[in-house]
């Protein structure tokens, strides 16, 4: 064998009988999934402020468009005495009212009933007072006497005792007619303070 081959042989051997270093082993995988981060959790926001209701509705002035009427009446006259009625009425304008009223008076042995049309206005209302101004005018029956007819009017003023309710004081004049109705009676007016109870719907 040669010098060279012996050498190269010689190189070989030592290197095959160097120790090889184990090569490190992979890192295993991690099997669980990292967690994700944290979320902080959102900002609790307050509940919206709930709205008051709105205030309910004042109640409107007397004679108001549309409210109707119910009228129930007491008084005396200075012919019949003692008179008690009730009527109707409905404002078709603010202040303007058409209505029907019947009455019966008793006294001095005759009774006397009237059936009017009426037509009441009010020139000054609040909620609490109103003034009020009334013309009538229809038919009037005499017991064992003829009948006749009458038109006048009257003025008042009503107080109210809640928003539906009021105590109206007045005074009334009607006139009779013809002449020839009224000729034998005590006097063709009849007139006198009235106290009627007005409820308003």
């Amino acid at each position: 064998m040669s010098p060279v081959a012996t050498v190269l042989s010689a190189w070989i051997f030592a290197q095959a009988a160097q120790p090889t270093e184990p090569a490190e082993p992979a890192p295993a995988p991690d099997e669980t999934p990292p967690a994700p981060p944290a979320l902080a959790p959102p900002e609790e926001q307050p509940p919206p402020p709930v709205p008051p209701p709105p205030p309910p509705p004042e109640p409107r002035a007397y004679g108001y468009a549309g409210m109707s009427e119910l009228s129930l009446a007491f008084g005396y006259s200075s012919v019949s005495g003692v008179l008690g009625g009730a009527g109707f009425r409905r404002f078709v304008i603010d202040g303007l009212a058409p209505g029907l009223e019947a009455s019966v008076q008793t006294g001095a042995g005759t009774t006397l009933g009237l059936v009017l049309g009426t037509l009441r206005l009010v020139p000054l209302r609040t909620r609490q007072i109103a003034f009020v101004l009334t013309g009538r005018a229809g038919r009037v029956l005499l017991s064992e006497h003829d009948d006749g007819w009458g038109a006048g009017g009257g003025v008042g003023v009503i107080m109210f005792l809640s928003p539906n309710v009021g105590l109206e004081l007045g005074y009334d004049v009607l006139w009779l007619s013809p002449r020839s109705f009224c000729a034998d009676l005590f006097s063709c007016t009849i007139q006198g303070p009235v106290i009627g109870l007005r409820l308003a719907f």
